[in-house]
């Protein structure tokens, strides 16, 4: 779900929406913690099959939104829930996310050069330092997909086909 869902909404060519990590986010709030960390951690293996090892170091990012997902659904998910979960998922993940651009990137986006990569630019020529330039750059890029997302799997576990397959497989988180 995660490599399709995000690579059709790349090649739309979508400004800040991705829906990379809507699998993930599924997962972790709907089944045991290790499970979206498995989803979330796999999508990175495979995206670096497809696209080189460069996405691996993103799988700690991954492992960040499963587990502020999983903590932040424990008392349901409804679409307030959904909204504030998008808002924490991008607010710790960008701290993660931040990290691994520095590392990789100098800061940046990554390949291809984006809108935010023009904040972060402007911020660094401003005098900020590297790591908040480099923050703010990935909450910008993920605090709407982040929420959407969130709220699309609100959404998703609403549906009463949903609801069945769920009581019929007894999950217990």
């Amino acid at each position: 779900m995660n490599v399709i869902l995000g690579s059709v909404v790349t090649y739309m060519h979508i400004p800040l929406l991705f829906l990379d990590a809507i699998g993930t986010i599924f997962v972790a709030v709907n089944f045991p913690l290790r499970y979206g960390l498995l989803t979330g951690i796999g999508t990175n293996i495979v995206l670096a099959v497809i696209h080189g090892p460069l996405a691996l170091p993103f799988g700690l990012v991954s492992l960040t939104i499963a587990l502020v997902a999983h903590l932040a659904s424990r008392r349901g998910f409804g679409y307030k829930q959904a909204i504030l979960t998008g808002i924490f998922i991008v607010f710790f993940g960008s701290f993660v996310s931040a990290a691994v651009r520095l590392v990789l990137y100098d800061g940046f986006n990554g390949t291809t050069r984006t809108l935010t990569d023009a904040l972060v630019f402007t911020m660094r020529a401003g005098g900020l330092s590297r790591y908040f330039s480099a923050y703010t750059g990935a909450f910008s890029d993920g605090i709407i997909d982040k929420i959407i997302s969130c709220l699309i799997v609100s959404w998703l576990g609403e549906l009463q086909p949903m609801k069945r397959i769920f009581s019929n497989l007894r999950v217990s988180r």
